[in-house]
């Protein structure tokens, strides 16, 4: 019996669920395969791949019966370029598909998925995104400029992309026409884009320091595309370009400085939702914590005739929001590793509630404190379904009960979904 996994001979499976990461999931032998851009119901001819998950990887080689959850992807990049994974699934899939993680999630740790509200959709406008750039060694080739082929390091040269604010496209397309002046061949390079309230902030980030062609180059981009400020991080050290205003964003009403390439939620959408129901969540109690602060999106939501204590890990990020806070009552700033170092239970006591809002990782040690803590409300937000979870199940053995968990669908066509959960004793 040939090995398939080896002889890439394909074989026909039939799609039955979109997992966690974003791809179908058929079974062949009893193990899962994981077939990137399928829809469940979706017959297909797919050549197995490497060992995934205690099954494999496939590669869908032609699509026999399409499922009736499937339409036709708005972008010409989908499929080989890996921002988005769903943009195939109609509307009652897609929501399925994005809700379906946090729902198993929540049942492994025997909270009703039940308490999940009603997904809130966010329109597809990112206001920051970090593009791959490379100048390929062959002169007749032409520089590219886009985002990364799903689990491969090469290019998919953007030249459309329904998910990126226009001025932030617009700006991709500069960059492409900039990559000889910037890169030698073979070279390659990471900028971020990202949208601030004074302008569109350039961070590129590369192996080797810039040279003077690729100084002017980038001054000349500033001036032609009206950025606010550019910046070139090498691994030996970081160097401003141009800075023709103060860069800022808006937090409440505050401007709070931004760092070169600092955390900002993906959408401006997307960041008043979650600022909404954080604030519906804490309600009047005062005061509040607001654990891995990053620039104060809610920190300074939150403050009013009573005081918000910020906690940070990020120095930059700490600054920038000490420096903020200096015009604004009742707003006081600390910098902490929570991961290493987490706020104690006796400290919380001093807070009537408390909001956090970890990385990816989540807050496994921080959370285990506020489970041992006498708060009454906390309020949790995270990017992660399985470590929001585990944060939640800390939560629910100290006492807690999870009264709401809001889905928000701020990465428009990927698996990635933000939350808000509301804990009350």
């Amino acid at each position: 019996m040939a090995d398939h996994a080896s002889s890439n001979e394909p074989i026909e499976v039939r799609v039955e669920r979109i997992g966690a990461a974003g791809d179908g999931i058929a079974r062949w032998r009893g193990g899962p395969v994981y077939l990137p851009f399928t829809a469940a119901g979706d017959r297909v001819r797919a050549v197995l791949g490497r060992r995934r998950g205690g099954g494999h990887e496939g590669r869908v080689v032609e699509l026999l019966t399409a499922g009736e959850g499937r339409r036709d992807p708005p972008c010409r990049h989908f499929a080989r370029c890996g921002g988005c994974a769903l943009q195939h699934l109609g509307a009652d899939a897609y929501r399925a598909a994005k809700l379906e993680g946090l729902r198993a999630a929540l049942e492994r740790i025997g909270i009703d998925p039940g308490l999940v509200q009603p997904l809130r959709a966010v329109p597809p406008a990112r206001r920051r995104a970090r593009l791959g750039l490379f100048r390929p060694r062959d002169p007749r080739q032409p520089a590219r400029a886009g985002f990364r082929e799903r689990f491969r390091h090469d290019l998919v040269d953007l030249r459309e992309c329904p998910v990126l604010e226009s001025p932030l496209f617009a700006l991709a397309g500069a960059l492409r026409d900039t990559v000889p002046d910037l890169l030698a061949p073979g070279g390659a390079a990471e900028a971020t884009l990202t949208r601030t309230d004074s302008g569109t902030d350039l961070l590129v980030a590369a192996g080797e320091r810039p040279g003077l062609e690729a100084l002017e180059a980038l001054a000349s981009l500033a001036a032609e595309r009206d950025l606010a400020r550019v910046v070139w991080r090498s691994q030996s050290d970081e160097r401003l370009v141009v800075e023709r205003r103060p860069v800022r964003i808006m937090r409440s009403g505050v401007a709070v400085p931004f760092p070169p390439g600092a955390f900002l939620q993906a959408s401006e959408t997307g960041e008043a939702i979650l600022v909404e129901e954080v604030l519906a969540g804490i309600g009047r109690r005062r005061p509040v914590l607001d654990l891995y602060a990053g620039l104060g999106s809610f920190a300074f939501a939150l403050v009013g005739e009573a005081s918000v204590h910020a906690v940070e890990g990020d120095e930059r990020a700490v600054a920038a929001v000490a420096d903020a806070a200096r015009s604004v009552p009742h707003v006081t700033v600390e910098r902490r590793d929570l991961a290493r170092d987490p706020i104690p239970p006796q400290t919380l006591a001093s807070f009537a509630a408390a909001v956090f809002d970890p990385p990816r990782a989540g807050a496994g040690p921080q959370a285990a404190a506020l489970a041992a803590s006498i708060l009454d409300t906390v309020v949790a937000v995270s990017c992660n379904p399985a470590t929001f979870a585990r944060d939640a199940a800390h939560l629910v053995a100290g006492g807690f009960r999870l009264e709401r968990v809001v889905p928000i669908d701020q990465f428009v066509w990927t698996p990635h979904l933000e939350l808000v959960g509301v804990f009350r004793r």
